[in-house]
């Protein structure tokens, strides 16, 4: 099964670290056009620049995703570079540590701007954008939505939100020949998770069954099938890519038998 995305026109938020990053740099390899935004400018410029050198054909501009207007006019400037947009991946997040009681307003505000109303944007625009064509939306969640944590229990919140969204968005967008989907990372190694890994690896090692953390390129590649002609008949579902992260209640028993 091979994956192919030419003249396709892949847009991805949060698109410049981690598993964003890794996203659009997999897409490029497979052919397609790119565009990625996030919020600072000078990081959006770095890996356009980037992705160009290697003559991949890459877009990108500095946005703020939770912002009506900003976010449309984004997907104007895509339209109007590629032609169109066939996949919108709706990827940026914010991991606020706090417990929920103890959260500061403003935090608040902008975890759920930035991981429920971008989505909620992303949407609206597949919607305009696809209309017609067909296309695939794409959104992220987490696995602290299956199980929270204390410390983060807004973040989890937001991206268990995210996963019922996910699966509404797929009845309503269907007319309009989109497909909606989600994916769920485990615990993958990031810029972002990489204090808390080196903080408590070794414990949350033992709660994957395969007893080692995911890379940002096994996310995108998962992320690479759903949009692919080859997820034609999956729409409203959410792909867990966690390494059987708390598959049973003791994973890492097999390693100590073994």
């Amino acid at each position: 099964m091979q994956l192919d995305f030419t003249g396709k026109t892949v847009v991805v938020t949060g698109g410049t670290s981690g598993i964003g990053l890794a996203i659009a740099e997999l897409f490029a390899r497979l052919n397609a056009n790119i565009s990625i935004c996030a919020r600072s400018a000078e990081n959006v410029e770095k890996v356009v620049e980037t992705l160009r050198s290697r003559d991949f054909k890459a877009h990108g501009k500095s946005v703020d995703v939770a912002d009506s207007q900003s976010m449309f006019a984004y997907a104007d400037e895509v339209e109007a570079e590629f032609g169109g947009i066939d996949v919108w991946i709706s990827n940026a997040g914010v991991y606020p540590q706090y417990q929920i009681v103890d959260t500061p307003e403003d935090v608040w505000n902008q975890t759920l701007r930035t991981n429920m109303t971008s989505i909620y944007l992303g949407a609206r625009i597949a919607r305009e954008k696809m209309a017609g064509r067909g296309g695939v939306l794409l959104n992220a969640s987490s696995f602290a939505s299956v199980m929270p944590s204390v410390g983060s229990g807004l973040y989890a919140a937001t991206k268990a939100a995210v996963i019922s969204m996910t699966k509404t968005l797929a009845a309503e967008l269907a007319p309009y020949g989109i497909r909606v989907n989600c994916y769920i990372p485990g615990v993958i190694d990031t810029p972002m998770t990489r204090p808390l890994l080196e903080k408590n690896g070794e414990a949350m090692r033992k709660t994957i069954a395969m007893n080692r953390f995911g890379s940002s390129e096994e996310v995108a590649k998962a992320v690479a099938f759903l949009a692919s002609p080859h997820a034609g008949y999956i729409s409203g579902t959410s792909l867990e890519i966690s390494g059987g992260k708390f598959c049973t209640q003791n994973p890492d028993a097999g390693w100590a038998q073994a």
